[in-house]
């Protein structure tokens, strides 16, 4: 499968699995094969509010929001990429970032917002956000037909992995647990392992 950067603006909605622990070599040895590829590098920094469950992050300049709609009855999750816009960023477009998440926005002084701008004067003055960098050594491949990832993550110093598989289809996504022996149940999205660490 090809390495792709992310769901794309107007893509159907997928379902998604993902997990975190310090390790998961245990899990990469039953994917096998499938998940040797070539790794990609980058430092994303996640905007984690504990008021808005969906996930919000700057990644390869570009500020991404995709919102969580719905939980099936088994645990998985449904998520639509909502946003994508790069820097600089007009007010119209942060304040738009803001209806993503279903937040009220501020007050805002700027006309437009570099990176730096927007982390400092948006969300540095919002105490309920936290800016958190994510240090990301990931591979996307293909497993049993879906998009699974898995990757190596830097937090602040500690290091940890997470697993992901993600298709439009929910019963894709509960055969491929079901080979790999994980509970769909047991599932953990970024925005609420993040704030657990925050």
């Amino acid at each position: 499968m090809t390495e792709t950067t992310g769901a794309q603006i107007g893509a159907p909605p997928r379902w998604e699995w993902r997990t975190f622990a310090e390790t998961l070599a245990e899990l990469e040895g039953r994917v096998g094969r499938a998940a040797q590829v070539s790794p990609r590098h980058s430092q994303e920094v996640y905007l984690v509010n504990g008021r808005a469950p969906h996930n919000a992050k700057i990644r390869d300049g570009l500020l991404d929001v995709k919102r969580i709609k719905t939980t099936s009855t088994t645990g998985l999750e449904l998520w639509e990429a909502t946003l994508k816009r790069g820097f600089p960023m007009s007010a119209p477009t942060v304040a738009s970032f803001f209806a993503a998440l279903d937040l009220a926005p501020p007050a805002l002084q700027r006309e437009t917002y570099s990176t730096d701008e927007f982390l400092d004067d948006v969300i540095g003055r919002d105490p309920a956000f936290r800016a958190i960098t994510v240090t990301k050594e990931r591979r996307v491949f293909s497993f049993d037909g879906s998009r699974a990832e898995l990757a190596r993550l830097s937090i602040g110093g500690a290091s940890f992995e997470t697993f992901c598989i993600e298709d439009e289809c929910a019963e894709r996504v509960e055969r491929a647990l079901r080979e790999l022996g994980l509970n769909p149940a047991a599932n953990t999205n970024y925005p609420k392992f993040l704030e657990r660490r925050s």
